[in-house]
C-alpha cells in the first residue's frame, strides 16, 4: 500500500512578534516546524506500514526552505519526500493550494492520502477536503482513530463530531484529515537524522504539473486578503501576588463588577429590534446551512440567521435556511422565526451523511442553479467539510473559522478571519460567487425572534449518488451535552494540567456548577483523558465567547488563548507566577487553586449566578 502525507512547514507561531505601532508582523528568525497536525497523520502512516512494500511519501509545497521539515519527516519513517516548489505558486489561498497538491498526489496514485485537520498559521482546515472533491475522492475528516479494515481495501476512522464521535468507513482510495489521539507526537533523534540528510527530496515545478499556469498561486486564487489588521492586546492585565486567599478573592470580586459595568457601557447594548425582512429579493439571497443537535437546532444557526438578516439590511434581499436533514415543522417554525425567509430542505436520510459526496453534489446543484450571494456555514465538523467541497466543485472561494462579516462600500463581502495565532485579522474578499464562508458558533448575536413568521418550504432533490462515499456504521453521543452548552455560556470555568490530576476535577467541576458555568478546557487535558475533546478550547477546539471566562491551571499558550479572545473578562488562578495565562487576563491570582479557588468562588457567586441565569 502507498500512502501519501501532506506536510505543511510553518513558523512557530509563539515567537512571531508584532509591531503594533508600524503595524506590521516580525517574521525575521523566526524558527519554522512541521505543521503538528500533519506530524500525527506521518506518525500514523509509518505505523500503517504491515510490509517491506509498503511506501509512505510526504508531500510539501512550499519554498525550498521546507525540505527541513521533508528531512524531519524522512527520519520519523516516510520513505520519500517531494517538494512541490515554485515562485508562481506565491500567493495561493487553500483552493490554488488544494489543486497544486492535488495534481502532484495524482502522479504519485497513492492508496490512501493523510493530511492534518488544519495548519497552526491559518487554521483553515479546508486543504484537505478540497484535495479530495478534485480528486472525485470520499473523506473523513476531524478523524481521532485510523484503521484499516481487515482486507486492506477500506479504511475505518473514528471522527470527531460536536457532540460525541462517528465510526465512518470508505473504500480507498480515499483522503483522511487527522486530529490529536491519531498517534503519538514523536520526534527524531539525532542518529534518524543524520540518516534522514542522505535522502533528498525530489522537486516538482509548476510546469511539471500543468501546462496552464493560470491556475496556480494568486491567479488561481478566488480570495486575496485586505490590508490585515493587528489585534491589540486590551486585557486589563492586573496581578495579585502576594495577598491572602480571602483579600485576593475581594479585590477580584470588586473590580470585576466595576470592569462588567464598564464593558456593559462600551458595548452600549439595546434591546433587540426585529430587522426588516425582504422575502421578494431573490437576487443577492443569502443562504444559511442549518446545523442541528440531538436537541434541536444548534444555537450557531440562530447566529449565523441573525448575521444573514443583518447583511440583507445592504443587500436588501431573502434569507434562506438549508436543512439538511427529513423535515420537521417545528424547525421550520423555528428557521423562519429566527429570521429565515425560505426554507430548502434536502432530506439525507437515503443518501448518507452530511459529511459524504452525496450531500455535497446535492447541494452543489442547488447552489448552482441559484447563484446566491453568499452561503454561511458554521465551523463544526460538517460545516467544514461540506463548505469545502462545496468550493472545490464549483471552484468557490472560500473563507474558513471566520469571526465576522462585514460589507464594504463596493458592496463586497470582507469575511474577517483570525490568523496567526489571533494575533491578526485578516479580512478576506472573494474574486467568485457566491460567497462561501464558516463562522465560528459563539461568536455573534441572534436575531430578535417573530414568533408569528412563516417561510416558505421547498425540497430539494436527494438524487443518488454512483461514485465511492463514505458509511456511517455508528454514531455515539456524549451524554453530558456540555460541549453543546460551552458554545454559548456566559459563564466558563476553564480547567488545565496545573490542577494537579484528575483526581482534583469532580471538586473543581462541583465548584463550578456553584457558580452556574460550563467547564473548558486546554488540549493537554484532552490527551491526558480528563475530558472530552468536545469542551477543548482554542486553535483545535471551539472559540467562546462568554461573560466571564475563569482560567484554573491554566499555562496559557497560544493554542488555548486564541479561542478565548472574545471573552468578556477573563480571570486566572496559577501557581507560576511566569504563566502566560496571565498576560491575557485581566485579572490573575498567583497561588494554588487549593488555597485561592475555593473563597474567589464565594466571593464571585452571586455575580456569577445573576450572569448565568439572565
Amino acid at each position: 500500500m502507498k500512502t501519501a502525507v501532506c506536510m505543511k512547514y510553518v513558523p512557530i507561531i509563539s515567537r512571531i512578534k508584532f509591531d503594533y505601532e508600524t503595524k506590521t508582523i516580525i517574521r525575521d528568525g523566526v524558527p519554522s516546524e512541521v505543521n503538528p497536525f500533519d506530524l500525527l497523520g506521518l506518525v500514523r502512516a509509518v505505523e500503517l506500514k504491515k510490509s517491506p512494500e509498503d511506501e509512505v511519501v510526504v508531500i510539501s509545497m512550499g519554498p525550498p526552505g521546507a525540505n527541513e521539515g521533508l528531512t524531519n519527516c524522512i527520519a520519523l519513517g516516510a520513505d520519500r519526500a517531494v517538494l512541490v516548489t515554485d515562485r508562481a505558486l506565491a500567493g495561493s489561498d487553500t483552493l490554488a493550494t488544494s489543486r497544486a497538491l492535488s495534481l502532484a498526489l495524482q502522479r504519485e496514485k497513492p492508496d490512501l492520502i493523510i493530511c492534518g485537520r488544519n495548519s497552526t498559521d491559518g487554521e483553515t482546515g479546508q486543504v484537505g477536503p478540497e484535495i479530495a472533491e478534485l480528486m472525485g475522492l470520499p473523506h473523513i475528516s476531524n478523524v481521532r482513530k485510523l484503521d484499516l479494515r481487515d482486507d486492506g481495501k477500506a479504511v475505518i476512522a473514528e471522527r470527531m463530531t460536536d457532540e460525541g464521535f462517528q465510526t465512518l468507513e470508505c473504500d480507498l482510495p480515499a483522503v483522511i484529515c487527522v486530529t490529536e489521539g491519531v498517534a503519538p507526537e514523536l520526534y527524531p533523534d539525532k542518529e534518524q537524522m543524520d540518516r534522514a540528510q542522505t535522502i533528498t527530496a525530489e522537486q516538482v515545478t509548476c510546469a511539471d504539473l500543468s501546462t496552464d499556469l493560470s491556475q496556480f498561486g494568486s491567479a488561481g486564487s478566488p480570495t486575496w486578503v485586505d490590508e490585515i489588521r493587528l489585534v491589540e492586546p486590551n486585557r486589563l492585565g492586573v496581578l495579585l501576588e502576594d495577598a491572602t486567599p480571602e483579600d485576593a478573592a475581594k479585590q477580584v470580586a470588586e473590580s470585576l463588577r466595576q470592569r462588567l459595568a464598564e464593558l456593559a457601557s462600551q458595548s452600549g447594548e439595546t434591546s433587540a429590534e426585529a430587522l426588516p425582512r425582504y422575502p421578494d429579493g431573490k437576487d443577492k439571497s443569502i443562504w444559511v446551512v442549518a446545523e442541528t443537535t440531538s436537541q434541536g437546532l444548534a444555537h450557531v444557526t440562530l447566529e449565523m440567521l441573525g448575521k444573514a438578516r443583518e447583511l440583507t439590511q445592504f443587500t436588501k434581499s431573502e434569507v434562506v435556511a438549508v436543512l439538511i436533514a427529513p423535515q420537521r415543522e417545528d424547525v421550520v417554525a423555528e428557521l423562519a422565526a429566527q429570521g429565515a425567509d425560505r426554507a430548502l430542505v434536502l432530506d439525507n436520510s437515503e443518501i448518507g451523511p452530511v459529511c459524504g459526496r452525496a450531500v455535497g453534489q446535492a447541494l452543489a446543484e442547488a447552489v448552482r442553479q441559484e447563484t446566491p450571494y453568499a452561503v454561511l456555514f458554521a465551523s463544526t465538523a460538517d460545516g467544514r467539510d461540506l463548505a469545502s467541497r462545496l468550493a472545490a466543485r464549483l471552484e468557490l472561494g472560500l473563507t474558513g473559522d471566520a469571526i465576522d462579516l462585514e460589507i464594504d462600500s463596493e458592496g463586497r463581502l470582507v469575511q474577517l478571519k483570525p490568523a496567526l495565532g489571533g494575533n491578526v485579522i485578516a479580512p478576506i474578499l472573494s474574486k467568485t460567487l457566491p460567497n462561501l464562508v464558516t463562522l465560528r458558533p459563539g461568536l455573534l448575536t441572534a436575531a430578535a425572534p417573530e414568533p408569528a413568521a412563516t417561510a416558505k418550504v421547498e425540497q430539494l432533490p436527494a438524487a443518488a449518488f454512483d461514485g465511492p462515499d463514505v458509511r456511517l456504521l455508528n454514531e455515539v453521543f456524549q451524554e453530558d451535552q456540555e460541549g453543546i452548552a460551552l458554545a454559548n455560556a456566559p459563564v466558563v470555568l476553564g480547567v488545565g494540567m496545573g490542577i494537579a490530576g484528575v483526581e482534583n476535577l469532580a471538586k473543581i467541576q462541583e465548584m463550578a456548577r456553584s457558580i452556574g458555568a460550563v467547564v473548558a478546557t486546554t488540549r493537554d487535558v484532552v490527551h491526558e483523558g480528563w475530558l472530552p475533546q468536545q469542551v477543548q478550547v482554542g486553535i483545535s477546539g471551539r472559540t467562546i465567547a462568554p461573560t466571564v471566562y475563569l482560567a484554573v491551571g491554566i499555562r496559557g499558550a497560544f493554542n488555548h488563548t486564541v479561542g478565548l479572545q472574545r471573552s468578556g473578562v477573563i480571570i486566572s488562578v496559577n501557581q507560576n507566577r511566569r504563566a502566560v495565562m496571565f498576560r491575557s487576563s485581566d485579572f490573575g491570582i498567583v497561588g494554588t487553586w487549593e488555597e485561592f479557588l475555593p473563597p474567589l468562588i464565594e466571593e464571585l457567586r452571586p455575580i456569577l449566578l445573576e450572569l448565568s441565569q439572565a
